[in-house]
């Protein structure tokens, strides 16, 4: 696989979540809280916004790196995105990756709060 390529699969996926992260930010500032929220709260909301924004020069950086890397540089994909548990992940990271890489973690739970 491309480093370059595989460089800027990752930003374009920090990109996604940051987008993701700032509607999280936008659907929570819709809600209606207690009008006397605990100040750990409110900080703990803050922290979206911290997510938010890291998450977008993560992308930037990565993007950046990825224009500055030489083409032919290749790596074993398999190795690496092995390590990763979400199909969908493993599958816009590299979506001609083996059927093994992309099979679905069935020991994870999805947890609503």
């Amino acid at each position: 696989m491309p480093l370059d390529a595989l460089a800027q699969r990752v930003a374009d996926e920090l990109d996604t979540l940051a987008q993701l992260s700032a509607g999280v930010q936008t659907a929570l500032s819709l809600c209606h809280f207690a009008e006397h929220t605990d100040i750990e709260a409110i900080r703990g909301l803050q922290g979206i916004d911290r997510i938010t924004q890291s998450l977008e020069d993560l992308g930037r950086l990565m993007a950046a790196v990825s224009g500055e890397m030489p083409p032919n540089v290749r790596l074993h994909a398999v190795p690496i995105l092995s390590r990763l548990r979400l199909h969908e992940l493993v599958t816009n990271l590299a979506p001609g990756a083996p059927p093994a890489m992309r099979q679905p973690d069935t020991q994870g739970e999805i947890m609503w709060f």
